[in-house]
């Protein structure tokens, strides 16, 4: 569910619409999504925010209906500065600067993932790795070793 080409940890966008924009592009010009896949992103964001705090770092987990994936991704991207958004659960504002876009074919998975990946940022030593990696390459290694055997 990883790919090089699917992380970017260097974007400069000063909006969650700008980068909603920038990614889903980007993963509808690879196939990964289609076209429907932007406005499901921002019309579901609205509905259900998905912004996580944590103790060491904030993000967030944007995600579509199944029908917007074509292949199942994960796309990691990292703003140049934190970005406004809400909070999961109670609406609440809050900021973060890493996303992690979660594009499942199968969204009966859906809990077992958000349920790793919510594992994995209550990691000290893993948070730590996550937020010091600055190459695509080295956090493609960190996130497949971390979550190796990840749902197809």
């Amino acid at each position: 569910m990883f790919y090089q080409n699917l992380i970017d940890l260097n974007i400069s966008v000063k909006t969650e619409e700008q980068l909603f924009d920038l990614v889903g592009s980007r993963a509808i010009n690879l196939n990964y999504a289609n076209l429907g896949y932007i406005s499901n992103l921002e019309k579901r964001e609205l509905s259900y925010p998905t912004g996580l705090k944590f103790p060491q770092i904030s993000l967030a987990l944007p995600h579509v209906d199944p029908q917007y994936v074509n292949n199942p991704f994960i796309y990691i991207a990292r703003t140049n500065q934190p970005l406004v958004l809400k909070q999961m659960g109670d609406s609440a504002e809050m900021t973060a600067n890493n996303f992690l876009f979660l594009g499942l074919k199968n969204g009966n998975k859906q809990p077992e993932l958000l349920a790793k990946i919510i594992s994995a940022f209550q990691d000290e030593n893993f948070v730590e790795q996550f937020k010091k990696t600055e190459a695509s390459e080295r956090m493609l290694q960190l996130v497949k070793g971390k979550f190796e055997g990840l749902l197809k």
